[in-house]
């Protein structure tokens, strides 16, 4: 069996994981790497690589520190030449496993209903799949949006009972995008109870 584990990301490595990024998400998903460098700088976020002995395997920036004790993964993504090895379902269930003593995990899907294209909607429902493979369901009843992506909200609840989660998710996910886009870019964020 091989042995996986996190390491943490070096803020001297952000620049070519930044790269990866800029390949792996659409522009609008991520902050500019000034941002990003600050929000790991000041351990607001936090890099964290996939590793298997010394080769980098998979990366995610998580949102970790909120004195809320949710936890949001921003970014998640298996380096190309690993997918379709179970990379990602080791390393999902590896941060489920380090954030297991928060409140709960939050992730962020795009919502297929709204793809452009058939590919695409068939891509944004595999993310759906494995993430509810590894323990996370959508919150039902709500609208979502970032930058003016509509996204559907998964969750993996720990310690916060899951209708608790229901009633508070909308004050959860601003306190949590409030720390990450200030009072500036606040606005970007747009969350309703249907």
């Amino acid at each position: 069996m091989t042995d996986y584990f996190i390491r943490p990301m070096h803020l001297s490595e952000l620049k070519a994981f930044f790269k990866q990024i800029e390949q792996d998400f659409p522009p609008d998903e991520y902050p500019p790497y000034e941002v990003m460098y600050t929000h790991l700088e000041e351990r607001i976020q936090n890099g964290l690589v996939f590793c298997n002995q010394s080769i980098d395997l998979a990366y995610a920036i998580c949102a970790d520190s909120h004195s809320n004790d949710h936890v949001l993964i921003s970014q998640l993504a298996v380096f190309p030449e690993y997918r379709g090895q179970r990379i990602g379902s080791a390393f999902v269930s590896a941060i489920c496993e380090r954030y297991a003593h928060k409140q709960s995990i939050l992730v962020e899907v795009e919502r297929p209903e709204l793809a452009a294209t058939l590919k695409d909607q068939n891509l944004r429902n595999l993310r759906i799949k494995f993430y509810e493979n590894l323990g996370f369901y959508i919150i039902p009843n709500i609208e979502f949006s970032i930058w003016d992506v509509p996204m559907h909200l998964m969750a993996l609840s720990y310690k916060t009972p899951v209708e608790t989660l229901h009633q508070e998710i909308g004050q959860i996910i601003h306190q949590i995008y409030y720390s990450l886009m200030g009072q500036r870019f606040i606005h970007k964020l747009q969350f309703r109870k249907l």
